[in-house]
Parts: structure tokens; C-alpha cells; sequence
């Protein structure tokens, strides 16, 4: 049985001061949230390209230099996670020991490391990449407890506050062995340091109490006008005149943290049709949803891309790095492992909607239409004029099944992001 997602929070503060603090992982005492906290030294690599970074939505986002521990709160609600963990741990050990074959890998690996010389080649391509590193909230921040309330209601609360410092060598190994993972009946089995990590979208809701629920709500079908509106406040009715300086302070938190810890990208001030529907579904959606498919579609997905795009940061490291302390204290590998700090903290960004300027009435068939013939005639002027570059003609027979077929396969696939790009989102 799932713990109930407040009782996870209120144990740790009821008997912190009792109850001995299982082994873990992590250092103990909280370490500072600067971007790199080596403690050993690495292998020089040279940095490969990566996409580049877009402006933060928060101008005073804490990732300035400044420190930022943990404070009371969050040091109990981490030795509440803490406590789930090791429990978690015990459960496996003794799984280990009553079902050896379902711990051993299904085929005979290349190394401790490595289930395959195409799992070390994928490795290779991984090692330089960059992270988007997810963020974390505060429990007493009062300026955040509508924030806290809205994630709460939704169900997520755990996603933001059950932090931990993560090692990028591991996850880049987890993510160079998925591929080959085993096939379980909810999910993988994916080969790590010489034992297997369990994978999958009941055990990702299990890390983070999510609820049970019955029905996934179709957030992607819900109006984007109207999600504009709702989420501006009434100041935009029309997406072609949306802007992240529009997004109320209270939206503009949530879609950062949409941006890093639920459909991860770094184009934060880039308004994305799917990131605000994500949005509009955490304020009206109490009955819960898959949390656990969506993010391990995602993974997924990205596994399956590390050859193709190669510039893509690695997405939820932390939650990864979880999803293997759940199950097990990976060893330390000298001297290539590190840690990294705890999630910064997600803070509110005082000029947030307060945008100005824009045509804030609603859309309408007549408007729409009207506005359409006149760009046509536009259109037709020019090419009259000779203005435009000559230009391929539009796929046709093959080619169009050929595009079909691939929106069929993105959605069919449930990787977010992909799947808005395919829709022109």
C-alpha cells in the first residue's frame, strides 16, 4: 500500500528526533546547492556542443552563486523520504534473496559497468553532456503556499520536495544501459553496477506518493486561448499573443517548474502549448493522473535519442538518481563519481505579470476568418511580385503517409515534447 502523500511529510517532523537515519547514499547534512560540489577528481573531457541556454522566466532565480539550504522543514521531509527509502531497500533485498533470477540480467554482461560494448559506445556519447537540473520548493516560504497548494491538490508535492543530490556518472550509465534493458510486465529492468534497477511508471508514482486514479484527464484537447486566459488572469484570450511576462506570479513558478521537474526543457521563456496545458491541468485536475508514464515515456524516449541528438541535455537526473535509491546504495566508483548539490530552490519572479500592450479580446470565427483573407491577399501580392524564394513543393502520396505515420508514432510513443513539435505546438 502507497503511503498517503501528507502523512510522508508530517512523519518526519513527529519523530525526527528519535528515529536513527538509515544509510543513504547522500551526505547526510545538507551540502550547498552551488551547480558542482566535486569530491573527487575527474577526468578532463573536452565539452562537447549543447543547445543553448534561453533566459530564465526568474530574474532572481537562485542559481546566482548564493547558498541554500535546507531548512527545518525540509530536513524532516527528508529524513521522512529517507525513511521510505530504507524500507523500500529491505523490501528489495529480501526480493533479491527469494527470486535471484529476476535480479540477473538476461544476457551475460560486458562489465560491471556495462551490459554491452553499444551500451559503452552510447556511454561515450552521454559523458559530456550537460543536465537540466530539476528544482525544489520550500515548505515555509509564504510567498510560495499558493504554489505549494496548487502542486499539493495535484498531487506532485513529493516531486518537490523529496530532494536529493544526484551522481552524473550513474545516471548517464542507467541511460547507456536502458536500451537493453529486461522486459518486465510494468516496465524494465535496467542493468546497473553489476545488479538490476527496476523501472517503471507504478514504481516512479510509488517513489513520490502519488495517488491511485482512474481515468488520465486529457489536458492536451483542453483550448489554448483559454488556457491563456485563465493563466494570464484575462490579460491574453489569444496564443498568438501570448508571452511568459504575461503568466501570473503564481503561473509563472508552476511553468518553471513544468520547464525542469515535469516535461523538462530549457527554453523556459519560450510559451510551449503543451507546458501551459500541463499548467492549466494542475489547477483543475484533483483526481490525479499518471504522473509515472509521463515522466518514463520521456526517459524513454531519450534513451532512444542519444545518438540523434546529440546537443539534448539529460533530463530528470535527480528523479533517476531516486528511482535507484529506492532500490539499492550504489557503490562508489573512485575516483570518477561525484555528487552534485541538492535542487535549488524555485522562487518567484517579482516582474511576472505585469506584461502590457497586447490584443487581450477574446478570439472569434469572423475575426479569425477576416484576418486569414487578408493574409492570403498578401500572400498573393507577393508572388505576384516575384518576393518569395523559390521553394520545394509540399509532400505528396508516400511522402504525406510518411509524415502521418510519424505523428501516429509520437503520440503513440506519449513523449510530450516530440508530440507537441509534431502538432505544431
Amino acid at each position: 500500500m502507497q503511503p498517503r502523500r501528507s502523512s510522508c511529510l508530517n512523519r518526519g517532523s513527529s519523530g525526527a528526533g528519535s528515529s536513527s537515519r538509515p544509510p543513504s547514499s547522500q551526505p547526510q547534512s545538507p551540502p550547498s546547492t552551488r551547480k558542482r560540489v566535486r569530491q573527487h577528481p575527474s577526468r578532463d573531457v573536452s565539452p562537447e556542443l549543447v543547445e543553448p541556454e534561453n533566459e530564465s522566466l526568474s530574474e532572481t532565480d537562485s542559481d546566482n552563486g548564493v547558498e541554500n539550504p535546507m531548512g527545518e522543514a525540509e530536513t524532516f521531509a527528508n529524513r521522512a523520504k529517507e525513511e521510505r527509502y530504507h524500507e523500500n531497500r529491505l523490501m528489495y533485498r529480501t526480493k533479491l534473496d527469494l527470486y535471484p533470477e529476476l535480479m540477473q540480467p538476461h544476457k551475460t554482461p560486458l562489465s560491471p559497468l556495462f551490459i554491452s560494448m553499444a551500451a559503452t559506445e552510447r556511454f561515450k556519447g552521454l559523458k559530456d553532456r550537460k543536465f537540466i537540473d530539476q528544482h525544489r520548493i520550500s515548505l515555509t516560504d509564504e510567498n510560495l503556499a499558493d504554489v505549494r497548494s496548487i502542486v499539493e491538490k495535484a498531487g506532485l508535492l513529493h516531486t518537490l520536495t523529496d530532494v536529493d543530490a544526484y551522481q552524473p556518472s550513474v545516471v548517464k550509465e542507467f541511460i547507456a544501459n536502458l536500451l537493453e534493458a529486461s522486459e518486465r510486465d510494468v516496465g524494465v529492468a535496467v542493468y546497473l553496477r553489476a545488479s538490476m534497477i527496476d523501472f517503471s511508471p507504478s514504481l516512479i508514482n510509488a517513489i513520490y506518493c502519488i495517488p491511485g486514479f482512474e481515468d488520465d484527464p486529457n489536458w492536451l484537447d483542453e483550448s489554448i486561448d483559454e488556457v491563456c486566459g485563465f493563466l494570464t488572469d484575462g490579460q491574453i484570450n489569444r496564443w498568438e499573443n501570448m508571452s511568459s511576462k504575461f503568466l501570473s506570479p503564481t503561473n509563472q513558478v508552476l511553468y518553471k517548474l513544468v520547464c525542469t521537474n515535469w516535461i523538462p526543457t530549457m527554453n523556459y521563456t519560450n510559451m510551449n502549448q503543451a507546458r501551459l496545458k500541463f499548467v492549466y491541468m494542475l489547477h483543475h485536475n484533483e483526481d490525479g493522473f499518471n504522473f509515472g508514464k509521463l515522466v518514463y515515456d520521456q526517459i524513454m524516449r531519450m534513451a532512444e535519442n542519444t545518438k540523434k541528438k546529440k546537443s539534448r541535455r539529460i533530463m530528470f537526473p535527480t528523479l533517476i538518481q531516486q528511482v535507484i535509491n529506492f532500490q539499492r546504495i550504489v557503490p562508489i566508483d573512485y575516483p570518477t563519481d561525484e555528487f552534485t548539490g541538492f535542487p535549488k530552490l524555485v522562487v518567484k519572479d517579482i516582474k511576472a505579470g505585469r506584461g502590457t500592450g497586447a490584443d487581450t479580446r477574446s478570439a472569434t470565427l469572423e475575426e479569425d476568418i477576416e484576418r486569414t483573407i487578408a493574409d492570403l491577399k498578401a500572400i498573393h501580392i507577393r508572388l505576384r511580385r516575384g518576393e518569395y524564394p523559390r521553394y520545394a513543393p509540399p509532400p505528396t502520396g508516400n511522402q504525406e503517409d510518411e509524415v502521418a505515420g510519424n505523428t501516429e508514432e509520437l503520440s503513440q510513443a506519449g513523449d510530450t515534447e516530440e508530440l507537441s513539435r509534431s502538432l505544431s505546438f
